[in-house]
């Protein structure tokens, strides 16, 4: 995705044309600036004139300088501004009309301070524009710093307006004292006294961002970014069409006041909305990140922000910090505005400039409107499936024809998918081969964010279908399963089955059985075939006895899956999705009610969710019409436990002659669980030995399942050989039964 806005684009001449003269009518601004001052200060404290002749001394007026050194930082000060001046080109009459310079002149004009506001910025900017005049200032300042004291500007000013006869005594000094300390531009903060003690003897600061501006530079800003917006954003193409987003496109690109509030979803979501917005305005932005009211009412970071934001000609845009916060820490302003006095600032500096936007962006819904301003509320939601299609189509058509599977797969914004194709294209640099479907599924793996709670697991899927042994009818229910994820966008978009039906998306599944039979296997053979990590939830942990816990921690569960796109599997639902019980005391209600919170969550919930019981009655009967999918999980019958154990004994392992696995499945009704643990078991037995895996090696292994499982153990085949008396491992194969020998 292309960016527009960038001033080191070749593909932007005019861009380009417009910074050039910004910044030469800001360098003509300041050497006749700095040229009035180079003059001023030779007339008052060396004693020349611009001419060579003696003029009025005022060494008194600034104590400690010296004639010499003052004649050895002024007079090269004067020589490089008498230089500078000449060198430059004549002015264009008019100006640019998107000089910040004119529209802070357009600004203080109200109250009769325009040329006093412009003398005092760029004489603070002056240091930073040249060396020889922070060698000036720094002669000149009681602590050595680069930088023009309160005292300075004074003597300046009044020595320029020393004829003026109808100019009363004091009145520059109260002028600047007034423009620095009780103005608008004040509370903007655009002119700065920084230091301690009287203010004459403070130094002058232009605000953050005001330098930059006046060379059409992006802002150095310590909490704060110019942005620009996106030309083309694929997949947000119905979300820009709707009309609430039309209207705040419309009022971006002229200025109007107004505040637009994107509300909901995660933080990279509403970044790509708002930089949508600002390309599709063709405007620029000041991203400043704040922490709640508080902070706003001290009003730090928030007013740099906004004055960089008038600087630039840009929307200030306040971002909240965290997703996580109690309160919309970025809508706290309009109360903290309102009911606390430190407040007022703010709000006079949103009623000095009523032509800036200001775009909001938080995850909570309650946000409030600021200061009045016209409200554009716009809701951040997840792309719809339609145009998460779209969206694949565009950044990767050579599998145009699976666009439709990668949007089921992978619920992802434009953004993340950006840079998943980016991921994708160094892999085809590297490699020279062909890309593969599963290698996007790969690239989201590596680029999702993790973040780990107690009770929930992440699982890389890796086992497939042949790993699963079930009935037919069961493994059809799974397939089928599959395939309605995948033809979602087909039936539910294209073919108007979700249009007024309000048919849900996503895939509920129940499995029960009794353990061992391959539920939890199931889910993984489900999320390796639709390309998604399994994310494994132990619901008894999530539950509390604190009222309101559950819920928190349900809902965090669903958050992590829905950002993670992974296959949500409840294990062992019964601790949670219990049958619900009559209310006879405030335990049944609340228990209810975390029950009533997962009906809904279910419900709302997009993607795979697999729940797994024991026994089916177990659920609440609520839960049977919410699941697509009701598998049964049954005890394998003979011949699926012998294919069970042909399956868990690799190819590579030393089987004897005596072996006969028909013959334990015909013997043993075990699980898929126990006879895997078994096949293992047996394994670690016969390597204890020395030799190869005998019959008896299983047996013992076995017995053992039988044992942990507390079940009655039917006894071995009489024609079983067993170790002589004699052997050397003769006491590690004895049997746990009782005479079964």
């Amino acid at each position: 995705m292309s960016e527009q806005g960038d001033p080191h684009s070749p593909a932007l001449p005019t861009r380009q044309a417009l910074v050039s003269e910004i910044r030469e009518h800001s360098r003509r601004e300041l050497a006749a600036v700095g040229l009035r001052l180079a003059r001023s200060l030779a007339r008052r404290f060396v004693g020349i004139d611009q001419g060579g002749q003696g003029g009025e001394r005022g060494a008194a007026a600034l104590p400690g300088l010296d004639e010499a050194p003052a004649r050895d930082a002024l007079l090269p000060a004067l020589a490089f501004a008498e230089r500078f001046a000449r060198e430059l080109p004549p002015a264009v009459q008019p100006p640019l009309a998107a000089h910040p310079l004119l529209r802070l002149e357009a600004l203080a004009r109200v109250r009769h301070s325009a040329p006093l506001l412009k003398d005092l910025l760029l004489l603070a900017c002056l240091p930073v524009a040249h060396e020889g005049f922070a060698t000036l200032c720094r002669l000149l300042h009681p602590q050595g710093l680069a930088q023009p004291t309160g005292a300075l500007t004074v003597h300046w000013l009044e020595s320029e307006r020393a004829g003026d006869r109808l100019l009363a005594p004091f009145a520059v000094r109260d002028a600047v004292e007034d423009l620095l300390h009780y103005s608008p531009l004040a509370a903007m903060r655009l002119l700065r006294l920084a230091g301690d003690g009287p203010w004459h003897g403070r130094s002058l600061h232009a605000a953050p961002g005001v330098w930059e501006a006046l060379m059409a530079r992006p802002p150095q800003l310590d909490n704060g970014e110019l942005l620009s917006g996106y030309v083309q954003v694929p997949g947000l193409d119905d979300w820009l069409a709707l009309p609430d987003v039309l209207q705040a496109v419309a009022a971006l690109r002229a200025g109007l006041p107004c505040q637009v509030m994107l509300v909901g979803g995660d933080a990279a979501m509403r970044v790509t909305r708002v930089r949508a917005l600002l390309g599709a305005a063709g405007v620029v932005a000041i991203r400043t990140r704040i922490d709640g009211g508080e902070s706003l009412a001290r009003g730090g970071d928030w007013i740099d922000g906004h004055t960089a934001a008038f600087m630039h000609q840009a929307c200030l845009w306040l971002e909240a910090r965290s997703d996580q916060a109690p309160a919309d820490q970025a809508s706290e302003l309009a109360s903290e505005v309102a009911s606390n006095s430190t407040s007022a600032g703010l709000g006079a500096v949103l009623a000095a400039l009523p032509e800036l936007p200001v775009i909001t962006s938080a995850h909570s819904d309650r946000q409030a409107p600021l200061l009045g301003l016209a409200l554009i509320r716009l809701p951040v939601l997840a792309l719809a499936p339609v145009a998460r299609r779209s969206l694949w189509q565009s950044l990767l058509p050579q599998f145009g024809e699976h666009a439709g599977i990668l949007a089921a797969r992978y619920p992802i914004d434009p953004d993340d998918a950006r840079d998943v194709v980016r991921d994708l294209g160094l892999r085809h640099k590297l490699s020279q081969q062909p890309l593969a479907l599963e290698q996007v599924g790969e690239c989201i793996r590596a680029r999702t964010t993790w973040s780990s709670r107690p009770g929930i697991q992440r699982v890389l899927p890796r086992a497939d279908w042949s790993a699963l042994l079930l009935p037919d009818p069961a493994r059809r229910q799974l397939q089928r399963a599959v395939r309605r994820v995948l033809q979602q966008i087909t039936v539910l978009d294209d073919w108007g089955f979700a249009q007024g039906r309000g048919e849900r998306r996503g895939v509920r599944l129940l499995f029960f059985g009794t353990p061992g039979t391959g539920k939890s296997l199931a889910a993984e053979v489900v999320a390796r075939a639709l390309g998604v990590d399994l994310l494994v939830v132990d619901l008894a942990s999530l539950v509390s006895k604190w009222i309101g816990e559950t819920e928190k921690n349900l809902a965090a569960v669903f958050d992590i899956a829905e950002r993670s796109r992974a296959l949500l599997l409840f294990d062992e639902a019964d601790a949670l999705f219990a049958r619900r019980t009559e209310t006879q005391d405030a335990h049944d209600r609340y228990a209810n009610l975390e029950t009533a919170y997962l009906l809904q969550r279910l419900e709302r919930y997009e993607g795979v969710a697999v729940l797994t019981t024991n026994l089916r009655s177990n659920l609440d009967n609520a839960f049977a019409r919410r699941f697509e999918f009701i598998v049964e999980f049954p005890e394998p019958d003979a011949a699926t436990r012998e294919a069970l154990w042909r399956l868990h004994l690799p190819a590579g392992a030393p089987l004897a002659d005596d072996v006969s696995l028909p013959e334990l499945a015909a013997w043993y009704a075990l699980s898929g669980a126990q006879i895997k643990n078994a096949a293992l078991a047996a394994a670690f037995l016969a390597a204890a030995a020395g030799r190869q895996i005998h019959q008896h090696h299983f047996l013992l292994a076995v017995e053992n399942e039988f044992d942990k499982a507390g079940r009655a153990h039917p006894g071995f085949p009489q024609h079983t050989v067993w170790p002589t008396a004699d052997a050397e491992d003769a006491d590690d194969l004895q049997p746990i039964t009782p005479n079964a020998r």
